[in-house]
């Protein structure tokens, strides 16, 4: 099981998820909230690894963990083209209605924070280097 953090200065994405892909669980949280759903998921999870986004607030989430000894977890996933595929993927969940349908996705702005959707597809891509059981 893994805990993909998409890190923000304000809020952060959170997704548990298990290694081949499914999501159990997946939330927006305040920036100041972190560090005890971090230890609410390690601990009432089986986490191995937490795949955090490579940014300055990735490196902040570090500091934090470090506090609590669970660096040797910790791996980084680059954060590039993330927020636009989670859009995209929050689309594919939620489809729009009516006159929305023809817009096009790039041009859809979700209606609620996507911070979740992003913490699944660093997740995805940290599941992605594993190497593949034969």
């Amino acid at each position: 099981m893994i805990l993909a953090i998409d890190p923000g200065k304000d809020k952060c994405g959170v997704a548990v998820m298990e290694k081949w892909g499914e999501v159990l669980e997946k939330s927006v949280i305040g920036r100041e909230h972190l560090p005890a759903e971090i230890l609410r998921i390690c601990f009432g999870n089986k986490v191995e690894k937490i795949a955090v986004g490579e940014s300055a607030a990735g490196r902040a989430v570090e500091r934090e963990l470090k506090k609590f000894g669970l660096l040797d977890g910790i791996v980084f996933v680059p954060e590039k083209d993330s927020s636009r595929l989670a859009r995209e993927r929050y689309w594919r969940e939620n489809p729009p209605k009516g006159f929305w349908r023809l817009v096009p996705t790039s041009l859809r702005f979700p209606p609620v924070p996507i911070d979740d959707y992003a913490a699944v597809v660093i997740g995805e891509r940290y599941l992605a280097t594993l190497p593949r059981p034969s």
